[in-house]
């Protein structure tokens, strides 16, 4: 080739890699240029490789506007990056789709299935079925069977940390506890009474931790603003550790081997069509009286939406009250003061139970305060458009992806004075002492894809951090360590590491 047409050649290539970089849809939000093959996420990457959702508070700086639009992989995506945009994002009738991606494939025999990653009708008719059943056995709302259950758990936990047998003695040692692993059974056998109508014995919490460990080893391996698995699947094959794809399976295995192991060998054999013990026999019972036409209600909808349940439940409420004691470990004025009101109302001949939870408004700000500061789902679970529309002044086409940055939204300090700080006092009215109706804060999302497990979620943390206050004074551990937003666990949800924390029993 000669030197005129080489040059006319390499000339052409990187016309055509600078159309391809700044090739955009008309009236996109700003951001990063397009490169091939992985978009713009390795520039996402380059602001923040750990915590990406950091690295898109940066970038909105850097471009000086709190929506983005860069491509991730092939697909233009949007993002919301403080408060009123990320609040508009979630309520937005026209994005409440989902991608079809390869993780959602992964998980659930290739198909997309369950409730968190599928949208349309299919979506509609199977978390309405969900939420309506779940219900009837104290999911969302007040149960008596489930109230005496979780006290049940709650005394358990407490004869553990007095008197540990077993696996428990890796997990309390001389006075100290090890968080949030400890608390992961108790919180998991109280969804376990709502899609099952019983519970694991304190023998076999081991089986319920082992659980815990493999949802979180899922979730440790999902990039929430994308990842190579989604946009390079291939990977997989030459480096599966390194491309999250065997963590992915590994942890989902380990999920859905609980189910069909633990639960549906011994719900199905003593099925009885007239005694419903949870929500899994309800699910059955619909499954046969479809007959041949199931339309949506198999054996692997009802494995995936077991799972879609599963994954927040066992991880969020436990992680929640074990970063709560963290925070009051370094503020232990706010320690007592929740103590001391706990004694004035309950005293300390029963546990508390929801029927205080109005009378305890600073102990229910102290959560409010820990959900704000550590949103677990930093990133939610990316949206879809499903069809044209217009976002702040911004064209969007249909099948956009979205991210809304929940964590950047409960940290916006045009709406959270002294954001990044732990003050539970931001929720009490200031004369009356008592809880303000307004909550701007979304942990659990907003909108029509609002976490269906926020109530049973709430009640739950509730109850544990309560009692725990009422009973016991928190201490930093031997070891010195409490964790901190630096050095917590990334994924789709974040996580803290292990720690310890010194229980001292109250007189």
């Amino acid at each position: 080739m000669s030197p005129i047409l080489l040059a006319a050649f390499l000339c052409a290539l990187v016309a055509c890699i600078i159309k391809f970089a700044r090739s955009r849809p008309p009236m996109f939000p700003p951001g990063p240029p397009r490169l091939p093959l992985y978009g713009g996420y390795l520039h996402l990457l380059a602001y923040n490789y750990r915590y990406t959702y950091k690295g898109l508070v940066a970038m909105a700086a850097r471009y000086k506007s709190p929506v983005l639009g860069l491509y991730v992989g092939s697909d233009p995506t949007v993002i919301a990056t403080d408060f009123a945009s990320t609040r508009e994002m979630l309520l937005k009738p026209e994005f409440q789709g989902r991608p079809d991606t390869y993780a959602a494939r992964l998980r659930s025999f290739d198909e997309l299935l369950g409730i968190f990653f599928v949208d349309g009708s299919f979506w509609a008719e199977q978390r309405r079925f969900s939420l309506r059943h779940l219900r009837d056995f104290g999911f969302g709302r007040r149960f008596p069977r489930l109230e005496t259950a979780v006290g049940e758990e709650i005394r358990t936990l407490f004869e553990a940390i007095q008197h540990p047998v077993g696996t428990e003695k890796r997990l309390v040692r001389e006075g100290q506890v090890l968080l949030p692993d400890l608390l992961y059974a108790g919180f998991t056998n109280a969804l376990l009474e709502t899609l099952a109508g019983e519970r694991l014995p304190r023998a076999r919490h081991e089986t319920l931790r082992a659980l815990s460990r493999a949802v979180r080893l899922f979730q440790r391996h999902v990039e929430p603003s994308g990842g190579v698995i989604n946009i390079t699947p291939w990977l997989r094959h030459l480096a599966p550790t390194a491309s999250s794809y065997r963590g992915l399976v590994e942890g989902n295995d380990g999920v859905v081997d609980f189910i069909q192991d633990e639960l549906l060998s011994r719900q199905v054999p003593t099925f009885d069509a007239e005694v419903m013990r949870g929500f899994i026999d309800v699910f059955r019972a619909e499954m046969l009286n479809r007959g041949e036409d199931k339309s949506g209600f198999t054996e692997k909808q009802l494995i995936m939406v077991l799972v879609d349940y599963i994954f927040p439940s066992t991880t969020v409420p436990p992680v929640t009250v074990a970063m709560a004691i963290a925070y009051l470990v370094r503020h232990p004025d706010k320690a007592e003061r929740a103590h001391r009101e706990i004694v004035a109302v309950v005293g300390r001949g029963r546990l508390p139970n929801l029927d205080d939870r109005a009378s305890l408004p600073y102990t229910e700000a102290i959560l409010r305060e820990v959900l704000r500061l550590e949103t677990n789902t930093v990133l939610s679970v990316t949206h879809r458009c499903t069809e044209d529309t217009f976002f702040r002044g911004y064209f969007v086409p249909k099948g956009t992806l979205l991210i809304p940055n929940i964590w950047a939204a409960n940290r916006d300090p045009a709406v959270f004075e002294k954001a990044d700080q732990f003050v539970p006092e931001r929720f009490l009215d200031l004369r009356s002492g008592m809880l303000r109706k307004k909550d701007d804060t979304m942990p659990f999302g907003l909108g029509k894809r609002l976490c269906a497990g926020e109530t049973f979620s709430r009640q739950n943390m509730f109850l544990y951090l309560s009692a725990l206050l009422q009973n016991f004074s928190f201490e930093l551990g031997d070891d010195g360590y409490l964790p901190t937003e630096d050095d917590m666990v990334p994924g789709i949800l974040v996580t803290p590491k292990s720690f310890w924390v010194r229980l001292s029993e109250r007189p």
